[in-house]
């Protein structure tokens, strides 16, 4: 099952989004995505965020206002990575692995 957790931040309310069934379509599209070049890290977020509004049916938008800024691209990177196929523990190696990347080449 793939989850996703967005927050009114307004009210705080939690809402839990689910997809029980992922079409073989639904990992071609991500593969794709993989594979893309895009012009900016703009670009290359909105695709993820617009991949995975389409999994569980929801807008762009309402992933954008639901989710910190700061816990955005984990929670997109866990269902991504979900449906490529990869355990949790090697997800979370590699969501880790993107965080450490992006603070040392800050501090070089």
């Amino acid at each position: 099952m793939y989850t996703l957790e967005l927050t009114n931040s307004k009210t705080k309310e939690v809402t839990t989004h689910t997809q029980l069934w992922v079409s073989g379509k639904q990992l071609i599209t991500a593969l794709k995505l993989n594979n893309a070049v895009y012009e900016d890290d703009e670009e290359s977020t909105m695709a993820l965020v617009n991949f995975v509004a389409d999994l569980f049916g929801i807008k762009a938008n309402d992933i954008l206002d639901g989710i910190q800024a700061h816990e955005l691209m984990q929670k997109l990177y866990e269902v991504y990575y979900k449906v490529l196929g990869y355990s949790e523990k090697k997800s979370q190696k590699l969501i880790q692995f993107m965080k450490d990347g992006e603070v040392e080449a800050e501090l070089d």
